[in-house]
């Protein structure tokens, strides 16, 4: 993806690449470091939110007071470029002529990928997926505050316990850390990541209902750091449709 986004950028003018999967709502970029993910969100979810009610094969030209911009509205994607007032959009036609489609592809390919029959638990551990909601709370933790934190990590955990019982073998300290009670040996069923998504999804959307600086969708950025290996396990697909 790399690759395809960076032959985009070597336009003249170019400065910024957005690749948006609508499917799952996940996101590729190729922006300038001073970016931040708030940055990249207040791009990505109008970009998304306009594509999904746009017809399909849809291309739209952007003009604005310091440069200008192209979006690519496909089944599969959405490709939004930003550059200069410099950018030429009959170069920039030519690259992604080869380029949209490319992406489009390889959103397809994922997408097919987390319908596959093998689950994708096999794929991923309990102690990568304990990091993981580790990681989801104290990136919430930063909204919302410890005690919230806690409070709804413990509840929606122990709503799922009957659905997923190996969850009772997981406790929450006051700081709002999960961790493998001592003694209890690490969970590989079927069903374990179904049960890591369940519980990210449920403790995110009670984070959500107690403030406006949160919402049940933005799983993304709360696992910004580990996204590579989470999107691989389809872990973003069974989180999105839990909530669905």
């Amino acid at each position: 993806m790399n690759k395809i986004l960076s032959n985009i950028r070597s336009v003249p003018g170019v400065w910024g690449t957005l690749a948006i999967d609508k499917k799952r709502a996940l996101t590729y970029q190729l922006l300038p470091s001073t970016y931040t993910a708030d940055s990249v969100k207040q791009i990505a979810l109008p970009a998304l939110n306009l594509g999904r009610l746009l017809e399909k094969n849809l291309l739209i030209d952007f003009f604005f007071e310091n440069g200008k911009a192209r979006l690519y509205n496909r089944t599969e994607a959405i490709v939004f470029i930003m550059g200069r007032y410099d950018m030429d959009f009959d170069l920039l036609g030519s690259v992604c002529k080869e380029a949209v489609p490319a992406i489009c592809r390889r959103f397809a390919r994922a997408n097919l990928s987390d319908n596959n029959p093998t689950p994708a638990d096999n794929n991923v551990s309990f102690d990568f997926l304990l990091k993981a909601i580790n990681i989801v709370a104290s990136n919430v933790q930063q909204k919302v505050g410890a005690y919230l934190v806690t409070k709804h990590l413990r509840s929606a955990k122990d709503k799922l316990v009957e659905k997923y019982p190996f969850l009772s073998s997981i406790t929450v300290d006051n700081n709002g850390i999960a961790f493998l009670i001592k003694g209890n040996v690490a969970y590989r069923g079927s069903d374990l990541m179904h049960g890591f998504a369940h519980w990210a999804n449920l403790f995110i959307a009670s984070c959500a209902a107690s403030t406006d600086k949160l919402n049940a969708a933005d799983i993304l950025e709360l696992t910004i750091e580990i996204k590579d290996k989470l999107e691989i396990t389809g872990f973003y697909q069974l989180y999105s449709d839990i909530g669905s």
